[in-house]
């Protein structure tokens, strides 16, 4: 009698815990995609930037759609103004077509972008996010007038709610995708 009771209790906990992790698994993959994982690890790691940090900015800005665009005319996953990816392409030395909705051109030149703010920034990912986000001109004029400091590390101070919410968004999904996808 009583080890049909640890069975039963065994089989019912083990059924349990698949549920849990089929809903888990649902759950993340709905919260939390990772689409176009291999060009965002290689394109991450070649611009030494965390896969996770470039994945999040992807999801804020565009929820993985490559042929998002913005009332304001940024395009594709990362998000880039036609104006600024043609900046980028130059500094980077390359010629040619550019397609802002190819997903592998807009996570190299979004992601050499945001490399160039973080070193623009000392390191600094709060103010890279915040320029990438506001431009650069509006972080260093917010730096001028002393109202963020270059040590800068939250964005309760950030005076735009949408560049504040911008940073805000992208820390909190790069620690998702740090903690739901470790092996990256």
């Amino acid at each position: 009698m009583a080890k049909r009771r640890v069975r039963r209790v065994v089989r019912v906990r083990f059924a349990m815990g698949v549920a849990v992790l089929l809903l888990w698994a649902i759950a993340y993959g709905y919260w939390a995609p990772f689409p176009f994982q291999p060009t965002i690890v290689a394109t991450a790691h070649h611009e030494h930037l965390s896969p996770y940090v470039v994945a999040a900015v992807i999801r804020v800005e565009s929820r993985f759609r490559p042929d998002a665009v913005s009332n304001r005319g940024a395009i594709g996953l990362m998000q880039l103004m036609p104006t600024s990816a043609q900046w980028i392409l130059v500094q980077m030395g390359r010629h040619g077509p550019l397609d802002l909705r190819n997903p592998q051109t807009n996570i190299q030149l979004g992601s050499w972008y945001l490399h160039y703010l973080l070193a623009t920034y000392h390191g600094n990912l709060t103010l890279a996010l915040a320029a990438y986000n506001g431009g650069p001109r509006t972080v260093d004029d917010w730096l001028s007038a002393k109202i963020l400091s270059p040590h800068e590390r939250g964005y309760a101070r950030i005076p735009y709610p949408e560049t504040a919410n911008f940073v805000r968004r992208v820390r909190m999904f790069e620690t998702v995708y740090r903690i739901m996808y470790v092996w990256v």
